[in-house]
């Protein structure tokens, strides 16, 4: 019996030796426990599988005809566009900025489905009415990512995009990558002297929900890989 026992022993760390990429479970069994493994990689396909089959397909969004201000001046604030907009999902964005140099918070607050982003729009509001703000944006660049960008995007923000959006049964999705050119104003500086001018990107994670584009998510410079 002991011999029985001690073989088992070594069988089993035989198995998780093999099996260093897989996870395992445990189930009762008539004989004893009985063990099974769920491979990851299964699991890491799911996420690959969900991020494609819901991402949304450009080739067949509405193109759209407007005329977009490529200077928008409000009060000592300006915004500067240097890109087009091709479709609704850059508009979005487009719309984001423009009413963030306008002042709009409601309706900057009114795309966001997101708590702490919402949280972080309120204290922006705050210090816009203290005087803190930007004084110029400049957008460089505006564009939605490719379906094959998405291989580039770091594992935790596929399996955390994946599982948010599921959850929440998004069935469509687009991540809207935004280069800008950024300037505080003079009180801004003065009261955050580790804040400074300067270019930054940002990555949108825009779902549709109620007909309506959402914005879930903002990621920052790391989340694509080099």
């Amino acid at each position: 019996m002991k011999r029985t026992i001690i073989l088992t022993i070594a069988s089993c760390c035989l198995l998780l030796t093999a099996c260093n990429s897989s996870s395992v479970g445990i189930i009762g069994g008539a004989d004893g426990p009985t063990q099974v493994y769920v491979n990851k990689s299964n699991e890491n396909n799911d996420y690959e599988k969900y991020l494609t089959e819901h991402y949304v397909d450009e080739s067949k969004l509405p193109i759209l005809d407007i005329n977009l201000e490529k200077r928008f001046i409000s009060d000592d604030r300006v915004l500067i566009m240097e890109d087009s907009v091709e479709n609704e999902l850059e508009l979005t964005i487009y719309e984001f900025y423009h009413d963030m140099t306008s002042g709009s918070f409601e309706k900057m607050k009114d795309v966001i489905e997101d708590d702490s982003l919402l949280a972080a729009i309120e204290n922006e509001e705050k210090n816009f009415k203290d005087g803190i703000y930007y004084s110029k944006i400049c957008i460089d660049d505006l564009e939605l990512l490719e379906k094959d960008d998405l291989k580039d995007i770091a594992k935790k923000n596929k399996q955390a995009i994946s599982e948010r959006l599921n959850n929440l049964g998004i069935s469509e999705f687009g991540i809207v990558e935004v280069e800008t050119e950024l300037k505080h104003n003079d009180k801004s500086l003065s009261l955050a002297p580790q804040v400074g001018d300067g270019e930054v990107t940002r990555y949108y994670l825009i779902g549709k929900k109620t007909d309506k584009y959402k914005i879930f998510e903002v990621y920052w410079e790391d989340f694509l890989l080099d």
